[in-house]
């Protein structure tokens, strides 16, 4: 039993590992997004290069709190060192003026500063190489 145990934590460790290189392709990067109550409800979108993604028919339409992107944890996060940053709209259209969109390259924010809990609705990430 004791055996069982750890090879299956070592095998979520090793998923681990291989999930966190996985974030950032070259013409693709996975954006985490986090509904209230935070961390309880969770989204991953891959976002190919100047595509819009929208969340029309996901359960987190209309409820993102914060995000994350190109990595799950905020350490992963800080050490990117790519060219890409995203686009978050108000819409589902990936459409709108500055004041309908919020724009992140370095991937962290929380977005209950900028008022804007309930206002993403589509993404598009794009890389500047």
């Amino acid at each position: 039993m004791y055996v069982l145990a750890l090879l299956t934590a070592l095998l979520l460790a090793l998923c681990g590992v291989g999930a966190a290189d996985d974030a950032v392709g070259e013409n693709r990067i996975k954006v985490f997004l986090f509904a209230e109550p935070a961390f309880f409800s969770e989204v991953q979108v891959d976002a190919v290069n100047n595509t819009c993604v929208s969340l029309l028919n996901n359960l987190i339409d209309g409820r993102v709190q914060s995000l994350l992107v190109g990595g799950h944890d905020v350490s992963t996060v800080l050490k990117r060192m790519d060219y890409w940053y995203c686009v978050f709209y108000d819409n589902y259209a990936c459409a709108g003026t500055e004041d309908q969109n919020l724009v992140f390259p370095d991937g962290v924010n929380n977005l209950a500063s900028a008022n804007w809990q309930t206002k993403i609705h589509s993404l598009q990430c794009t890389t500047d190489r």
